[in-house]
């Protein structure tokens, strides 16, 4: 007998990988099967995941080529999502408490989930988003139906998984993205990258999407089109962001979407405020900066760890050579989007085995380190855009303890995407404050 988790939950299959002894079992269990394509006002559009298929080179669709070539020709099988996860009354083990701030912000996720109204969660970074999220789940898992909690980034995702695991114990929990080792199974609590979203149709009964504005989610049809699609009829959506995008609050001011605000940090304390450094010559003007470099001795000298972003990786690589020859005993890695082994070195990075860590805007979100100070190099670089600078200020001072970490914005011109930044920065301290 085969065992059909591997199936099962809406999950959108290629019907010809799979044996005629599978779909039977399938189709007994309410599966469907549909055509590969569809038609819309005279263009031919994929099934799994929405997009339009070119006319030209119309024999399969590129745009998800890279789960699995699906032909015009083809065949789907929709996978049954009747599920039973029985109910749970105390699904939740989470010792934690949450300020009264967090209660209030909890309390409306709980009401739009028995309302099923869609949600905006817009909170600062470092507001415990996430356990903020830990009531809601623990309701919807009492009433046993199905949650997805998704990020566009995989390093979220890994982050999210034993924080989720340790608060629901006893419920069944996969962990789901394009380097996961994991085979699927359906799950009640479907942790995964919004790319996984495209292999599911109405398949949740609530999504969750951390990090809404973050590349590569933001302005993409297709994973917008999977959000959609993989959402139960029935169902809603919790968008939580820091810098939310202007169409999900134009769909507040619409009336079309719930929000709720908090200004402040889950330990109370304000962000850290960007200290703004002009550099008189270029990043590389005697190697290293003097003014760059004055700080990093500091920093050496203080066994202060420490973040250095940089707009692209050719100047990570080049500052990483001359930081070494520079400075010698300094235990340093440099991670990008393109490095097979990111994921362990930002374990080494966090369990403190290493002093330094340089990166691109790969970790300007969905990282949490404690006791550390953020620098960024050449701020006003055109890859460093308002949003990413508040993300990135953002990584400092998470920790109670270790509140009032430093962030420093070098740069040539004071642009207007630092100016905002700051200025954005210290609105929401007021904020905090005052509303």
């Amino acid at each position: 007998m085969n065992n059909l988790n591997e199936f099962l939950g809406g999950r959108i299959l290629d019907l010809k990988t799979l044996n005629p002894e599978i779909v039977g079992q399938l189709l007994e269990l309410g599966s469907t099967i549909v055509p590969a394509t569809f038609e819309k006002q005279q263009q031919l559009f994929c099934s799994r995941c929405l997009m339009r298929i070119n006319n030209n080179n119309g024999s399969y669709c590129r745009s998800c080529l890279n789960m699995g070539k699906i032909n015009t020709t083809d065949q789907l099988l929709i996978s049954s999502t009747r599920l039973n996860f029985g109910f749970q009354k105390r699904p939740m083990t989470w010792n934690g408490t949450l300020t009264q701030s967090q209660q209030k912000v909890s309390k409306e996720l709980i009401e739009a989930f028995y309302n099923q109204i869609d949600h905006l969660i817009w909170a600062v970074t470092g507001a415990g988003k996430t356990e903020m999220t830990f009531p809601l789940l623990s309701e919807i898992i009492s009433s046993g139906k199905r949650v997805a909690f998704c990020s566009p980034r995989v390093d979220v995702c890994i982050e999210l998984f034993p924080r989720i695991s340790d608060a629901f114990p006893k419920t069944t929990i996969g962990l789901f993205h394009g380097k996961s080792e994991q085979p699927y199974m359906a799950t009640q609590i479907v942790i995964a990258t919004t790319h996984q979203l495209v292999r599911f149709e109405k398949a949740f009964d609530v999504l969750i999407v951390d990090e809404v504005d973050s590349y590569p989610l933001a302005g993409n049809i297709m994973l917008e089109r999977a959000i959609d699609k993989s959402v139960k009829e029935i169902g809603n959506t919790y968008y939580l962001s820091a810098t939310p995008p202007k169409e999900l609050l134009e769909k507040v001011t619409a009336g079309q979407l719930g929000i709720s605000k908090l200004y402040q940090r889950f330990h109370g304390h304000p962000l850290p405020e960007p200290k703004c450094h002009l550099l008189y010559k270029a990043t590389n003007f005697l190697k290293i900066n003097p003014r760059v470099k004055f700080t990093i001795k500091k920093l050496l000298n203080d066994n202060q760890r420490f973040m250095l972003f940089f707009p692209n990786i050719p100047q990570m690589k080049d500052f990483e050579k001359k930081l070494q020859q520079r400075f010698p005993k300094l235990k340093l890695i440099s991670v990008s989007s393109k490095d097979p082994d990111r994921l362990k070195k930002v374990q080494l990075f966090r369990k403190n085995q290493v002093q330094a860590i340089l990166t691109t805007t790969i970790l300007e979100r969905g990282v949490t380190f404690k006791n550390v100070t953020v620098i960024v190099i050449d701020a006003d670089s055109q890859e460093f855009s308002k949003t990413s600078l508040i993300q990135i200020a953002g990584r400092a001072g998470r920790a109670a303890d270790t509140y009032d970490d430093e962030v420093h914005f070098y740069y040539q011109n004071y642009n207007i995407q630092i100016k905002m930044a700051c200025a954005e920065i210290k609105y929401l301290n007021w904020c905090a404050k005052n509303v």
